[in-house]
């Protein structure tokens, strides 16, 4: 039998796949994924190899074993979930108080209980500095840089980065100060949220990376932040005034002592 066209050829393949076990057909070209499987006692899986090969590289071609035939962009029991924000958004009016993010390292550096952070006042926070990128001059679709290791600020930037339509740019220290500056140049970064152990690395090369606007320093004091020449055109905040400076504002705006806020 011949097909006019890839997709003839895969629908053929999956609807042999579906009509028969890979024991009864053996030189079937799709099969389950038997390394994913949801149970060690079912036969379900998670997912289904398709036909196709990559050019390069070793491995298979797989998608879900419940739309072999299509991608999905929204799921039927949730249309209105289509987007990452659609998704926290969906979290945050489900289960407003429930834990999402949590730390548990002690100022000394020892572990300790942990200190979470609800949906709700996760969103809270994201409102928070997304509102405050859009106070500084932060324009939406800006590129905005993640420069520090995993901690609740990051996912927190992360969802304001897609709730306000900003691009977050994860930069990795380990990769060395050449890489990042690479980077942030490649991306024409406007505004660099950090901690003051990465601060130090970015003020090392900061007169070579003319798009950056604002640096936001996450667990660091306002004291102990550097000043910057006023001309260099870049402002250095804490991540904690930040979260203040909107706070103050949207009282502000509440109470109609200012009209036009952001």
């Amino acid at each position: 039998m011949e097909f006019s066209s890839p997709a003839q050829r895969r629908l053929e393949t999956l609807r042999s796949h579906l009509n028969s076990s890979p024991a009864d057909d053996p030189a079937a070209s799709l099969f389950l994924n038997a390394t994913a499987s949801a149970s060690p006692f079912s036969n379900d899986s998670y997912s289904v190899v398709l036909p196709e090969k990559l050019d390069t590289g070793k491995w298979n071609v797989y998608r879900s074993a419940k739309s072999p035939t299509k991608l999905i962009s929204r799921f039927p029991d949730h249309p209105e979930i289509g987007t990452l924000h659609d998704n926290f958004v969906h979290a945050v009016e489900t289960y407003p108080d429930n834990k999402y993010l949590g730390t548990r390292a002690r100022p000394d550096g020892t572990v300790g209980e942990y200190t979470w952070m609800t949906y709700a006042e996760t969103a809270s926070a994201r409102q928070a500095i997304g509102s405050g990128l859009l106070h500084n001059g932060i324009n939406h679709g800006a590129c905005v840089g993640l420069y520090f290791i995993n901690r609740p600020e990051w996912l927190v930037v992360d969802h304001a980065c897609a709730a306000y339509s900003f691009i977050s740019v994860p930069l990795y220290d380990t990769l060395g100060p050449v890489a990042v500056k690479f980077v942030v140049n490649h991306a024409t970064l406007q505004a660099i949220f950090c901690v003051p152990q990465t601060l130090n690395t970015l003020l090392s090369f900061l007169a070579e990376i003319p798009s950056i606007r604002l640096v936001v320093v996450v667990g660091g004091a306002d004291e102990n932040l550097p000043s910057l020449p006023p001309g260099s055109g870049v402002k250095i905040v804490s991540y904690q005034k930040l979260l203040s400076q909107v706070v103050f504002y949207n009282v502000l705006f509440i109470y109609g002592y200012v009209i036009f806020l952001w």
